[in-house]
């Protein structure tokens, strides 16, 4: 599908369409209307669930809105409030259901009851929580992120490695013993309880607090890692003087040029200017995607859904708090990836798919190339892109090994349905706090605030203790492994990044991208 281009031009209501991600479950989003106190549009996806056996979860759509006001000199967006009452909002068909939440950040659509496969076309209207005078001078622009529901529910951190050196380095576990560690509540941990010494250093920590979320509370994560087209949407709805900052060249550089991946080795990142930034005030470039550099963006082969990497923990955090999420902690990355304890206990350096198979996908062996079904030439169980040293390579796209028939090992996916949580690009998340290694860590601070829409002056994320505008790389950690480096690393209990956090995401780097959360 062709990306409707950003424009300043016209000061009317546009139907301004986003699909994300194109190829993975076909989300649709289409008919945009708009009046001064609410917003239409069609929705569709396909492979939808909603479950009441295990994983008793369901699949979801997180709508955002954004709106331009043309009146304004600078043509800023800005993110749209909606009704926090779910009466406001409403949903034809019968099959689906609109949920507000309490922020009013946006919706999540979801199956309303028990079903699984295609939801077929629904008309979906959204309330605003203040209506306009006018949207003469407005555009809108509707968001889709493909989410999965995660229950409250206890689980296993660790394997339980007893291997010298372990299989899964740095994991944590119960403190003094080689046995995972059952985490029951979001109350506080104790100094040096996840601190399992036998299997690798550093894994001691201090006190967790209360605030900081520990997993086994409900939330949705993104079902997908950030996309190329996600990234350059995000980017066309800032100002110059942001873009700057969430980029790695000038705004003003020429059209074609590299967005994030340098020119010589851009390792499948296709993020490129399209329109250069100009005029005073400066006007904001227009990203597009060109993954075959023929010059004509946002073609089907162009990569639209490619994991997006070079993305450094700044970036990352940026677009979370536009998007209204938050970043995820790494006990929340090993819930969404292992599932419930009553699962059973961990395998032993396992994936996320729960065995220890994993067979090697690469860009260099596709079909379908930069398509939204692109798709490894290889299959097999534990298909996952890794330990590829090429260097034309780069990740695939989102969800490449699923398929409407693949079981959890063929296609990679998590316990609850989450893709790509081992290999492709590293998942960053915010650690629980290590006393040793890079940046001398401490206790954690964040206690799961959520982004608001919006940035700071710079283009940087400012949501509470984030650290979006500081040197705060070294509170991250990246897990999951990814396209380039060993298979080891996509073990879903491995911490071995650890030993050096921030050196994986304190720049740009082509391993690393992300995901994000919220909590319901």
């Amino acid at each position: 599908m062709k990306s409707v281009p950003h424009t300043l031009k016209l000061c009317l209501v546009l139907s301004m369409l986003l699909t994300l991600p194109l190829g993975a479950n076909n989300l649709q989003l289409s008919n945009m209307q708009a009046s001064t106190s609410d917003l239409s549009f069609d929705i569709s996806w396909e492979n939808s669930w909603n479950v009441s056996s295990a994983p008793n979860n369901w699949d979801a759509v997180w709508v955002i809105i954004k709106f331009q006001d043309c009146a304004t000199e600078t043509k800023r967006w800005s993110h749209l409030t909606l009704s926090t009452n779910n009466a406001d909002h409403s949903i034809t068909g019968g099959v689906l259901q609109v949920d507000a939440v309490s922020d009013g950040m946006g919706v999540f659509i979801r199956r309303t009851s028990t079903g699984a496969g295609n939801t077929g076309l629904a008309s979906c209207t959204l309330t605003f929580s203040s209506a306009f005078s006018s949207i003469t001078d407005l555009n809108f622009e509707v968001i889709g992120i493909e989410m999965v529901y995660v229950p409250q529910n206890s689980f296993y951190v660790g394997d339980g490695s007893t291997a010298s050196p372990p299989l899964s380095q740095n994991a944590m576990g119960s403190s003094g013993a080689s046995s995972p560690y059952l985490i029951t509540s979001e109350n506080a941990i104790s100094t040096n309880t996840l601190a399992n010494t036998s299997q690798g250093a550093p894994t001691n920590h201090d006190a967790i607090p209360a605030a900081f979320p520990k997993g086994y509370a409900a939330f949705y994560c993104m079902k997908y890692e950030i996309s190329q087209e996600l990234y350059m949407r995000f980017l066309n709805t800032l100002p110059a003087t942001h873009q700057g900052n969430r980029t790695a060249v000038a705004v003003t550089a020429s059209a074609g040029t590299l967005a994030l991946a340098p020119a010589a080795s851009p390792k499948r990142n296709a993020i490129r200017i399209e329109v250069p930034a100009s005029n005073s005030p400066l006007r904001p470039a227009v990203y597009g995607l060109d993954l075959n550099n023929n010059g004509t963006f946002n073609e089907a082969t162009d990569g639209a859904n490619i994991a997006c990497n070079y993305l450094s923990w700044y970036d990352f955090l940026a677009l979370l708090d536009w998007a209204a999420l938050r970043p995820m902690t790494e006990l929340e990355y090993e819930k969404a990836a292992r599932g419930p304890s009553s699962a059973g206990t961990p395998v032993l350096a396992a994936y996320c798919w729960n065995t220890t198979n994993i067979l090697q996908a690469d860009a260099g062996a596709l079909n379908n190339a930069g398509l939204d079904n692109e798709v490894s030439t290889t299959s097999g169980n534990g298909l996952c892109a890794f330990n590829s040293a090429n260097n034309s390579h780069g990740p695939l796209r989102t969800g490449f090994a699923a398929t409407s028939i693949s079981n959890r090992e063929q296609s990679g996916a998590s316990y609850y349905g989450i893709m790509e949580l081992s290999g492709n690009v590293w998942e960053q998340c915010l650690h629980i706090g290590h006393s040793n290694g890079f940046g001398n860590g401490a206790a954690p601070i964040f206690s799961g605030v959520l982004g608001d829409g919006e940035l700071d002056a710079l283009g940087n994320a400012n949501a509470l203790n984030w650290g979006g505008n500081s040197n705060s790389a070294w509170r991250s950690i990246v897990r999951g492994g990814n396209w380039n480096q060993a298979g080891s690393n996509c073990q879903l209990s491995n911490r071995s990044a650890i030993t050096g956090a921030g050196a994986e995401n304190n720049l740009r780097n082509a391993r690393t991208g992300g995901r994000g959360v919220r909590q319901p």
